[in-house]
């Protein structure tokens, strides 16, 4: 199957978590709005960064003057899964251009990858991924125009970061338990225990993050380590 058929199909089958997208949009666009972010720069953080617990984090600290220092480093602990997502889908860049790996970069979402484990062979796993990201930043942009602007409905409800996207975190590394992958299934494991320590613990939300994370990352690395010597 072709790159651009294999798109063609994450499109086709991204219509469950294009909903839940939606939805996801909706609360970002009325909480930025609740915290008086003008639409067309939410609009624009939506377009250009394209990462729904990150933007969330970024909420969280947007206060005059903008602390850009700490809005970077929350979003990268927060959007530091998509190291592991890379690992695991590193050998499906063989055989394609720059221009390509690039986009697939920008498009880059979880269900697209856990997804593209489930389909055959034949399935050009870096063109369906970018099609479930077409999908995914479609239903992300409408969802987040409309919730700008239905958010004097919804003035009283406390839509906060950090809270929100720790779980989300955590609820992706499980869902990565898919059935099909090449990939072993130790370091999604690995980071799955310690997150859940690292919250017995009661540790803040960003040493949640990084320690699942870097610990996933580092038994990937033994894995490689051991695997190709």
């Amino acid at each position: 199957m072709t790159t651009w058929h294999s798109a063609l199909l994450g499109i086709r089958t991204s219509g469950d978590y294009f909903i839940s997208t939606f939805l996801f949009g909706l609360m970002f666009g009325i909480a930025a709005a609740a915290i008086g972010i003008e639409n067309w720069h939410a609009l624009l953080m939506s377009a250009s960064v394209f990462t729904a617990s990150g933007q969330f984090a970024a909420l969280e600290f947007w206060t005059a003057p903008l602390p850009l220092g700490t809005i970077a480093l929350s979003v990268a602990l927060v959007s530091s899964r998509n190291l592991l997502l890379g690992m695991a889908m590193t050998h499906h860049f063989d055989g394609h251009s720059l221009q390509r790996r690039i986009v697939w970069l920008f498009l880059l979402n979880d269900p697209g990858v856990v997804n593209s484990f489930r389909m055959g062979a034949e399935v050009d796993r870096l063109g369906y991924v970018t099609g479930y990201g077409v999908s995914m930043m479609t239903s992300w942009l409408c969802s987040t125009f409309i919730g700008l602007n239905a958010a004097h409905l919804f003035a009283d409800l406390d839509l906060g970061a950090v809270d929100f996207a720790g779980p989300l975190v955590m609820a992706t590394m499980m869902m990565l338990f898919f059935k099909g992958s090449k990939s072993k299934p130790t370091p999604w494991i690995v980071s799955g225990i310690v997150a859940l320590i690292l919250f017995e613990f009661g540790s803040a939300d960003y040493l949640i993050l990084l320690g699942s994370v870097l610990s996933g990352m580092m038994v990937a690395i033994v894995q490689v380590r051991r695997d190709y010597g």
